[in-house]
C-alpha cells in the first residue's frame, strides 16, 4: 500500500471488500489455469519426443540405401516437394493454436528407368517431412502456451502480492479509522452533553 492514499470512508471500505472478494474468487481460477497449461505443455513435449524417436528410427531404416543414393545421380529432392502444411485452428487449454492436419505434397512422375529404391525413398521422405511438420506445429503450440503461462503467472503474482494484501490492509485501516472516528464522535457528544447539563445547573 506504499504510496497509495486511502479514503477513510464506508464507501471505500465497501469497494475494497468487493476487490478482495473478487480477487479471492479469481485467484483459484488462475491457479487452475496455470496447472492446466503446465500439464498441456508437458504432454505436447512428450509427443514431440515420441515423434523425434520415430524420425530417428526411420533414419536408421534408411541407412542401407543412403549409400546407394550418394553413389547414384538420382536426386530424391527433385521428385518431391511440399506445397503447404495443412493445419486447423483449435483451442488448447484456452489458447488458440494451429493443429497439424497433414502435408500437401507435390510429387513428380517417376520415369520407367528410375531405380526401384526411389519409390521407397520418396515414401520415407514423405513420412519424415510429415513428422517434422508436426513437430513444427507442436513447438509453435508450446511457444503460445508458454506465453499464456507467463501471463497467468503474472496475474497470480498480482493477486497474491498486491491486490489481496492491499485490499486486506485497506479494509483494516479504514475499519480502525471509522472506529476511532465513531469513538471520538461519542466522546465529543458526551462532553457536549455534560457541558450542557453543567450550563443548565448554573
Amino acid at each position: 500500500m506504499a504510496g497509495v492514499k486511502i479514503k477513510y470512508t464506508k464507501t471505500e471500505r465497501a469497494r475494497q471488500k468487493k476487490i478482495l472478494k473478487v480477487s479471492l474468487r479469481m485467484l483459484p481460477l488462475f491457479e487452475a489455469m496455470e496447472k492446466s497449461l503446465m500439464s498441456t505443455i508437458n504432454t505436447i513435449a512428450e509427443r514431440i519426443e515420441e515423434i523425434r524417436q520415430v524420425i530417428e528410427k526411420n533414419n536408421k531404416k534408411a541407412e542401407p540405401w543412403v549409400a546407394v543414393m550418394s553413389d547414384s545421380h538420382v536426386d530424391i529432392t527433385s521428385f518431391i516437394s511440399v506445397n503447404k502444411i495443412i493445419t486447423k485452428h483449435i483451442d488448447v487449454a484456452g489458447v488458440r493454436v494451429n493443429q497439424y492436419e497433414g502435408v500437401d505434397f507435390k510429387v513428380e512422375p517417376i520415369q520407367a528407368d528410375t531405380p526401384l529404391w526411389v519409390d521407397d525413398a520418396i515414401e520415407l521422405m514423405k513420412e519424415q517431412l510429415q513428422l517434422m511438420a508436426e513437430i513444427d506445429c507442436l513447438e509453435e503450440q508450446i511457444r503460445l502456451l508458454e506465453e499464456e503461462l507467463l501471463d497467468v503467472r503474472a496475474r497470480i503474482k498480482l493477486f497474491e502480492n498486491r491486490r489481496i494484501p492491499n485490499a486486506k490492509t485497506a479494509i483494516r485501516k479504514i475499519g480502525q479509522k471509522l472506529q476511532d472516528d465513531e469513538r471520538l464522535t461519542i466522546a465529543t457528544a458526551k462532553v457536549v452533553k455534560t457541558s450542557q447539563k453543567e450550563g443548565a445547573m448554573v
